[in-house]
């Protein structure tokens, strides 16, 4: 069948059993600017109740866009949100109040401080579920976890949407979590408080997946990204035992020449990095690269001549910040870095990883969710996806907190299995995971290590046996392996009676 175009042309419509369009009329597209105000942005953006709105967390406790576009989507009435952000500190103690007004119903992200502790004890609608780095990638990208409306903080950003977190006066680092949201998401929304004239340079995320750009006063406050656990410890024996997480690496032959390392962002891990620089120095050797989340300790390593790359996903620090705006180094999109469905990730190429733990039991279990009276307190960030990754994952913790026994029966939440976790490393010895027979013949003769019922014991025997939590029979929280699978589930805690 023949018919006339928008163009004049008779054009076949079915040719060789194939259906043809034919062509309907063009227009010109041009420029458009797509710098709006939030509340024009999230309307244009089709919010109504219930939809998933998310956001990435790379100013942690400096973050003042969640609070602005929870304080936005009130005023437009909108109720029943679930909120998909990677995670929640302190400064978003505001969540709280539009959980009570009804705006938000559902969580799906990282919970910190005060937000957990509320959520622990006045369960939400449905329970908070819980992923570490990749896989809340994974789940994004499959679409397990389905976003609506992704708001993107940037540092700086062109009237397009081009935009990046390395520049601008609230820099902060590479914006290594929301590259899946923009790509997956319905709609985009550019948060920052910086237009610059286009093209943005660098680009992390492009115009063609970005909807509007909001202009706000600003979008956080840099300086308190460190906060809280990315503080280095000077407590003497949580330095003794980041030490003993160096003597274990060099006893395993793991430092040297090409090691690929990493640390997490606690006080001990932070101190087990620059023992690790020393030590690098001390054998001269050159490793290959660290990955993970920047500190200034890191910096210091490369400085020296002591690792060739630095291959990093988030910075953890102002010193950060203002070295990779001069040298960019390696950034790393969390997909790359942890990616459960992707075909290569960089955690796989750990020789070594350094973290920490909240409780671990005498199967290895480690717990970094819950405190032991079961509140909801900290997220998984990285912990699994480098636990699983690394040739030689450490666990850093003292036998006990106050009078609280650390090492125990039975941890009160599992975050990563024991089968992962290679060593414990405590203020009074280190444990060897049994399974690990490789490692055991390697290191014998060379450090000496306790059986882990042996530090249990220790620490029942200073603080008694541990309390049990408080617990009521709702679930709160939902805990899950990096590939999607419930490891474990979080109970309510009762409230104590007056």
């Amino acid at each position: 069948m023949k018919v006339k175009n928008e163009a004049g042309r008779m054009v076949e419509t079915r040719i060789a059993g194939v259906t043809f369009k034919p062509f309907l009329g063009a227009r010109k597209y041009g420029f458009t600017s797509k710098i709006t105000t939030l509340e024009k942005a999230l309307k244009a953006c089709q919010l109504k109740n219930g939809l998933t709105v998310s956001f990435h967390h790379q100013l942690r406790n400096g973050d003042f866009v969640v609070n602005q576009t929870l304080a936005a989507i009130k005023e437009l009435g909108v109720k029943d949100i679930r909120l998909a952000q990677t995670a929640l500190f302190t400064v978003h103690q505001p969540v709280i109040d539009y959980i009570k007004e009804g705006v938000v119903s559902r969580i799906e992200g990282s919970l910190n401080d005060a937000v957990g502790d509320y959520v622990s004890k006045h369960p939400l609608k449905s329970p908070v579920i819980l992923r570490s780095h990749g896989g809340r990638w994974g789940a994004v990208k499959t679409g397990e976890l389905p976003i609506d409306i992704a708001i993107i903080a940037a540092s700086a950003s062109d009237e397009r949407g081009n935009c990046t977190g390395l520049v601008g006066d609230s820099a902060f680092g590479p914006i290594s979590y929301s590259q899946i949201d923009a790509m997956k998401a319905q709609h985009v929304i550019i948060v920052t408080d910086k237009i610059v004239e286009y093209p943005c340079k660098p680009q992390e995320i492009q115009e063609r997946y970005v909807d509007y750009v909001v202009q706000v006063d600003r979008i956080g406050d840099p300086k308190q990204i460190v906060s809280g656990s990315l503080k280095i410890t000077d407590d003497s024996e949580k330095l003794n035992i980041a030490r003993q997480c160096v003597d274990l690496m060099d006893a395993a032959g793991l430092i040297k020449d090409g090691m690929v390392f990493q640390s997490g962002a606690g006080g001990i891990s932070l101190a087990a990095v620059k023992y690790l620089g020393e030590r690098l120095e001390e054998k001269n050797v050159v490793a290959s690269c660290a990955t993970g989340g920047l500190t200034k300790f890191i910096i210091d390593i490369y400085k020296a001549g002591r690792v060739k790359k630095m291959y990093y996903s988030q910075v953890f620090d102002t010193e950060s910040i203002q070295f990779i705006q001069n040298d960019p180094s390696l950034p790393a999109d969390i997909g790359h870095y942890a990616d459960p469905t992707s075909k290569g990730r960089t955690a796989d190429s750990l020789d070594a990883v350094v973290l920490g733990a909240t409780e671990v039991d005498v199967k290895f279990n480690v717990n970094v969710n819950t405190h032991s009276d079961g509140r909801l307190l900290h997220g998984i960030g990285g912990h699994q996806d480098t636990a699983a990754g690394a040739d030689l994952t450490i666990i850093t913790t003292p036998i006990f907190r106050k009078m609280n026994p650390i090492v125990r029966e039975d941890v009160t939440t599992i975050t990563t299995p024991g089968s992962v976790i290679d060593a414990i490393a405590t203020n009074r010895g280190i444990a060897i995971n049994p399974i690990r027979k490789d490692l055991l013949k390697k290191i014998k003769g060379t450090i000496q290590i306790l059986p882990i019922e042996d530090l249990k014991t220790m620490a029942y025997d200073a603080t008694g046996k541990p309390r049990e939590p408080n617990l009521g029979d709702d679930i709160i929280g939902i805990i899950k392996w990096f590939d999607g699978t419930v490891i474990d589930m979080v109970r309510v805690v009762k409230e104590e009676q007056p």
